[in-house]
């Protein structure tokens, strides 16, 4: 078999716990083009978790608050009661002991991760955990269209299928080489709309279609509750993720998981910043 015929290696997660059924759609699909897929995912709900790693290193004996539970559930399932992140760093270090996974695969997540809300993503930070060892790594998630009464979720098995694609047109297209560059990872954010107008490589928005919202209670007299407020304003960032979502196009956003500023904003902050010294 050539290169592009070879079936991949995939360490497939998520924020949403290894038994969510859209997880499950997305291992079918990639089973069914006949990759080699393994299940390394948080054992409970992680979203929102964001790029988070576990930092309670052990300085002395190991106990119960220095240490992480990782359970191999069947041969190509593990579940990791961590973040997103841990479960990624744990598979690498230890399912795939004997090699790195091809690629990282992390969803369908129920909901976009588009504009501002991939900032906050366990769906998206899985993925930044791979880049960062330098392996390719995609987020899948279907948008959700909260204008609507009940709100409209897209076809989790459509993400699936497209993502299964993508991955055999990157596949095809590297000449044998790594599927993405190097720390580059994809958020693929697919829309809800039944009739897609096709592919846009966008950037990250500035808009959130959600974030939350602290209002007092009575539930004592420190407590606020935590609600959702959505937003549906059209992104100022022309070609954001947001914006193809809002024209039924499936976004991909390349990331590189560095937040540094462009040279441009890097030189006035050195201009303002002169001569100070430390």
């Amino acid at each position: 078999m050539s290169p592009a015929q070879e079936p991949l290696d995939i360490l497939l997660t998520n924020d949403d716990g290894h038994a969510a059924p859209t997880l499950a759609v997305l291992k079918q699909a990639l089973t069914a083009a006949g990759h080699r897929v393994t299940v390394v995912a948080p054992c409970d709900d992680q979203s929102g978790s964001g790029t988070e790693l576990s930092s309670n290193y052990t300085t002395g004996e190991p106990a119960p608050e220095n240490t992480i539970a990782a359970k191999r559930l069947a041969p190509d399932v593990w579940a990791v009661c961590g973040s997103p992140g841990d479960a990624v760093l744990f598979g690498i270090q230890n399912v795939f002991a004997a090699g790195p996974p091809d690629v990282v695969v992390s969803g369908v997540n129920p909901g976009q991760n588009s504009g501002a809300v991939a900032n906050h993503s366990g769906t998206v930070g899985a993925t930044i955990a791979g880049g960062e060892l330098g392996i390719p790594a995609i987020a899948v998630s279907v948008e959700i269209d909260v204008s609507t009464d009940p709100p409209q979720i897209g076809s989790a098995p459509a993400a699936a299928e497209y993502a299964t694609r993508l991955l055999d047109r990157l596949r095809s297209t590297s000449n044998g080489g790594p599927l993405l560059p190097r720390h580059i990872a994809l958020n693929i954010n697919y829309p809800v709309a039944s009739e897609v107008e096709g592919t846009r490589v966008t950037s990250t928005g500035r808009a959130a279609f959600v974030r939350p919202q602290y209002e007092r209670t009575d539930l004592c007299p420190d407590c606020y509750v935590i609600r959702p407020a959505f937003g549906t304003s059209p992104d100022p960032v022309r070609d954001s993720d947001n914006n193809a979502l809002a024209a039924d196009y499936v976004s991909v956003t390349p990331l590189d998981g560095d937040w540094t500023a462009d040279e441009r904003v890097r030189s006035s902050i050195r201009q303002r910043l002169g001569a100070l010294r430390p």
